[in-house]
């Protein structure tokens, strides 16, 4: 079954779309994907304004269901903990005779590094003899000590859950899903997301605009996803933000990182007025940037305004 893409610029109403579907198959079962933990119960909250109750569906993060599709295969192994990867990325390293990488190796955070290049080329999905040199044979000698002991770490876990959708009938049993706020995916969760499409109805939404410099970064997964999608199955929802917020924030919505317009632009594209909704601050550095910060804080407070009135992202 192909997947339906919803993409549109902030506030057009995506996710509340896309809810909207969830609560219509509800006694289906769906399964909602979200960023991460903390958007589960605020999701949770959302979906109960609307309806009252959830007496079905799950709402899950991907390595959640990465988890609960691996822990159904006969091959299943437990992930690894912090620790015992550790341990595992070190046997690796002894295991392994080097040459280029050898005087990097006697330091304490070359192990540390490692883990992070190897949970990157398997969240990539790349094998051990596509990485290069002495990279790849590290790659393999940490598989081996790990089939050593029978267990995965959990890039591998999301390696074999989504390949055992793609291969096992049994995998998964029909259950509509629905993801948002992924903009961007790596190897892993791409092919669990494609294998769902080939199982299951799959509807994606998409931060997206096309011809926007603000969304040029994500143009090939928007690519990606209407190919996925196939023929009339993306679904483009026209901007909104300007029909709540001061004109100042919808202008700088519509022309984020664009050019400034010159003499000869158009009338719509002349900014208005910033009526004090919006003030620029421009920093050397982070530290800089927070002493702005403070600044007009500090500033805030000492008009009147009171700190927990005052938020900061």
């Amino acid at each position: 079954m192909p997947l339906t893409l919803l993409a549109g610029p902030a506030h057009a109403g995506k996710v509340a779309l896309l809810l909207e579907r969830y609560l219509a198959v509800l006694p289906r079962e769906p399964v909602l994907i979200v960023p991460n933990a903390p958007d589960v119960e605020r999701v949770e909250r959302d979906l109960l304004r609307r309806c009252g109750a959830l007496l079905g569906g799950s709402i899950v993060t991907f390595d959640d269901l990465f988890r609960r599709i691996a822990a159904g295969s006969p091959a299943y192994r437990p992930p690894l903990g912090e620790i015992q990867r550790s341990l595992a990325v070190r046997r690796a390293i002894e295991r392994v005779s080097l040459d280029g990488l050898a005087p990097s190796a006697r330091f304490g955070g070359f192990a540390d590094a490692l883990a992070a290049a190897l949970a990157e080329l398997e969240n990539g999905l790349v094998e051990p003899e596509e990485a290069p040199g002495e990279l790849g044979a590290l790659h393999a000698a940490y598989r081996g000590a790990l089939d050593g002991i029978g267990r995965w770490d959990l890039p591998m876990l999301r390696r074999h859950a989504a390949e055992r959708v793609a291969g096992d009938l049994a995998a998964w049993q029909g259950q509509p899903v629905f993801a948002y706020g992924f903009e961007d995916l790596t190897a892993a969760e791409w092919a669990l997301l494609e294998a769902l499409a080939g199982r299951t109805e799959v509807t994606v939404s998409l931060p997206y605009e096309p011809g926007r410099v603000a969304f040029a970064s994500l143009e090939r997964t928007a690519a990606d996803l209407q190919l996925l999608a196939g023929p009339g199955r993306s679904e483009e929802l026209p901007p909104r933000y300007g029909e709540w917020s001061p004109p100042a924030l919808a202008y700088l919505e519509r022309h984020l990182f664009e050019d400034v317009p010159g003499a000869a632009a158009p009338q719509a594209a002349v900014p208005p007025p910033l009526d004090g909704a919006i003030r620029f601050l421009e920093g050397a550095g982070a530290r800089g940037t927070l002493e702005l910060v403070g600044q007009e804080l500090l500033a805030l407070i000492r008009a009147g305004t009171a700190p927990e009135r005052i938020a900061i992202v």
